[in-house]
């Protein structure tokens, strides 16, 4: 107990410091001007509005799961999970603790549930990083000019990771016998049998509809991201597109900080001042989405935190 707390504070303080670094390059007194006199203020709004339709596609993508090991599972409860699980989420690098949406569902075989956690973050992160690999081509394709013997290999790479970004997610049996052949290898079988048994309830045909899900949410995002760009300078679609797609990419294959911070507004400074685009626009709409995207969720969540003890005593008495 004593090690894993010193660990989170070390966490904790590396995400302060990179967020420290990334306000120092683009200095505070810039900052705060910046944001205290947006361009646009009602393009922050709507993105504060946008935040209903973005926690209401997670809860579906979520509710969609849970039914499949569970057909009787509550709106609240499925709620509850969401929103505590978020709030978890918020204190870890890549926000792994959503992980613990399973600590607020009763009656329901936790490890099980892990797999549905499991299916929701892999099938984000796959869209993201397939999307974000376009945005880097375009970004690379700005910087470095469009010869063709630098483009053939950049679509290469696009075109291919397009189509395995595809097979991973219209096949997710492969998912299940990936994790079945890695049980063979642990001494634990028995749990993860029991996480594959919750993959067994994912197929092609329930796959689909999360796909179309996941991508709606995908985009939501973006367009969260891109108001906020716009709210403080006019910044044309190609640019908003590349960058927020790139900078979205980096926050996910650079877990390392808590909620993403310092990541993802580093590298959205990196990606958007590169094509001239001030960098407190940058900062001030990357951590802006952080605010409303992250922070808020994980704050109305705090309110379900207490539910959390009374759902593992009730997972315990009904599993005695």
């Amino acid at each position: 107990m004593h090690r894993r707390r010193i660990f989170f504070i070390l966490k904790i303080l590396l995400a302060v410091l990179v967020l420290l670094w990334v306000v120092q390059k683009v200095h505070y007194k810039t900052i705060i001007s910046t944001i205290r006199n947006p361009q646009s203020p009602h393009c922050i709004i709507f993105a504060l509005l946008m935040l209903i339709f973005n926690i209401g596609l997670q809860w579906l993508r979520w509710y969609y799961l849970l039914r499949l090991i569970k057909r009787d599972i509550t709106v609240k409860e499925s709620l509850v999970s969401l929103f505590g699980g978020l709030t978890v989420g918020l204190v870890t690098p890549g926000r792994l603790g959503e992980f613990g949406r399973t600590l607020f569902l009763s009656n329901i075989d936790h490890v099980k549930t892990l797999s549905l956690i499991f299916i929701d973050k892999f099938y984000t992160s796959v869209i993201m990083i397939v999307f974000g690999i376009w945005g880097v081509i375009s970004f690379l394709t700005f910087q470095l000019g469009s010869d063709i013997f630098l483009l053939a290999p950049l679509l290469g790479l696009g075109l291919l990771a397009t189509l395995l970004g595809l097979f991973l997610l219209t096949h997710p049996w492969n998912i299940r016998s990936f994790f079945y052949h890695v049980s063979l290898l642990l001494p634990f079988r028995e749990k993860v049998k029991l996480f594959i048994d919750g993959l067994d309830h994912f197929n092609i045909k329930k796959a689909r509809p999360f796909i179309f899900m996941s991508l709606m949410l995908y985009f939501i995002y973006i367009f969260q991201f891109s108001l906020l760009a716009l709210a403080f300078e006019n910044i044309s679609l190609h640019v908003l597109i590349t960058s927020t797609t790139a900078t979205m990419f980096t926050k996910v294959i650079l877990p390392f900080s808590i909620g993403d911070l310092g990541i993802r507004e580093g590298a959205a400074i990196y990606f958007f001042k590169n094509f001239g685009i001030n960098k407190a626009t940058a900062f001030n709409s990357a951590f802006l989405l952080f605010l409303i995207n992250v922070m808020i969720p994980a704050i109305i969540g705090l309110f379900f935190v207490p539910r959390m003890g009374w759902r593992e005593n009730d997972h315990s008495i009904t599993s005695s």
